[in-house]
């Protein structure tokens, strides 16, 4: 007989930012007594929650750091436990390139599209800004010792945010989209050709020789052929 305590959470969130612990997963073998008690405890020394009916707890950590997640499963003996990490960032070491505040100037009821466990779409943001970075190291955009820029290395935020912003929104409605001829895929489709025009407009201000100013170090994608996502 065996419990398998399976733990589901992002790998990096923001201060102040709705995120959701997960342990819905969780599962036993047939030949184990029933589940008597479920409890998650969101960081070391925090204590346990009981969450047995919906085995989830959505959360806000208010402190930035790595936080280790516990998911302690009871049956009729000793509990068995899972933990995995968290990473908490400030707003400021997170460095996104853009915000919702962007979104719903060109969508108003944005927010009524959050998935389920979270407030914001912190995420799409965060998986935009990487896919920026990627974007940048497949066309050549590295720095002074041929290493890939990262968002450290981005001086002017401005100079990416309307390229993450319609970024953002075309992952939003293409998540969303469960056809090619409904208004989400529309909207989808209007917002690549939104961020495709951002992008190759942009003028790129970053830090390639770590010296901690942008001086005499712009980029700009209209010098290269760009690879296509």
């Amino acid at each position: 007989m065996a419990i398998f305590p399976v733990l589901e959470l992002e790998d990096i969130v923001q201060t102040n930012d709705k995120t959701r612990l997960d342990g819905s997963k969780l599962f036993i073998t047939p030949d184990e007594a029933a589940i008597t008690l479920v409890e998650i405890e969101p960081e070391a020394s925090a204590g346990f929650i009981p969450i047995t009916t919906n085995k989830r707890l959505d959360y806000q950590y208010s402190t930035t750091g790595t936080k280790t997640v516990t998911l302690r499963v009871t049956t009729d003996g000793s509990p068995v436990t899972a933990t995995k990490e968290i990473e908490v960032l400030d707003a400021a070491t997170d460095n996104l390139f853009s915000s919702d505040a962007e979104l719903t100037s060109y969508e108003p009821k944005i927010l009524s599209w959050v998935r389920a466990g979270r407030s914001s779409f912190l995420d799409v943001h965060r998986a935009a800004q990487q896919r920026i970075l990627k974007v940048l190291d497949e066309n050549g955009f590295w720095d002074k010792t041929d290493n890939p820029l990262t968002k450290e290395d981005i001086i002017t935020i401005d100079d990416f945010q309307d390229w993450s912003k319609f970024m953002v929104l075309r992952l939003i409605f293409e998540g969303i989209s469960n056809a090619i001829d409904d208004i989400f895929h529309e909207k989808a489709m209007r917002y690549r050709n939104l961020e495709a025009e951002a992008r190759d407009r942009s003028r790129l201000r970053v830090d390639l020789d770590n010296d901690g100013d942008s001086v005499n170090e712009d980029l700009s994608f209209r010098t290269i052929e760009l690879i296509k996502e």
